[in-house]
């Protein structure tokens, strides 16, 4: 997959649509991701999907500063988990299973684990108005949510430029 590097220094990414917007575009171009959101956790939890894997994008806070916005970004990229087929072989009953287990959770946790290296790699690298200033702090899942998904939430600080242009109108009285 290639994607040109986004230069547009007059977009203002300290809007909450500009920023939700070009991270749920490139999401939504990634050929592993299926499906995009930005919805809240127990809204997430309780939508199906047509199909897997899905991202879910949330700003769970937003700091002002100087010349600068950050925001507390969670990307979840889910995948629905299933039971593994016991397929062995007829002449020896022998069976191959490369990791423990009766599901393919391992197996989701590879593939959706190598989207978010993917995701958070553009987010750092591919757009130059934004800045990851934290560890990107990963963590596993899979009986998070009732409806079978397993995968990856990461959350770090995103840091946009903000000329504090923030107030349009002249407030003061004549």
């Amino acid at each position: 997959m290639s994607t040109a590097l986004v230069t547009n220094t007059n977009t203002n990414y300290t809007n909450y649509y500009n920023l939700i917007n070009v991270i749920a575009e490139y999401c939504a171009q990634h050929p592993s991701i299926a499906g995009v959101g930005n919805e809240d956790l127990a809204d997430f939890d309780e939508r199906e999907f047509p199909s897997y894997p899905v991202a879910n994008i949330n700003v769970l806070g937003t700091t002002f500063k100087d010349t600068t916005t950050d925001f507390d970004i969670q990307i979840i990229i889910a995948d629905k988990y299933k039971e593994k087929n016991n397929e062995s072989d007829e002449r020896t009953n022998e069976m191959e299973i490369p990791f423990y287990g009766t599901d393919d959770k391992y197996d989701v946790w590879a593939n959706t684990l190598a989207i978010m290296n993917d995701v958070t790699s553009f987010i750092q690298r591919g757009i130059t108005n934004f800045d990851i200033n934290s560890e990107i702090n990963c963590k596993q899942y899979h009986e998070r949510f009732d409806s079978g998904l397993a995968g990856w939430t990461i959350n770090f600080t995103l840091t946009t430029h903000n000329d504090r242009n923030r107030c349009l109108f002249e407030l003061y009285p004549n």
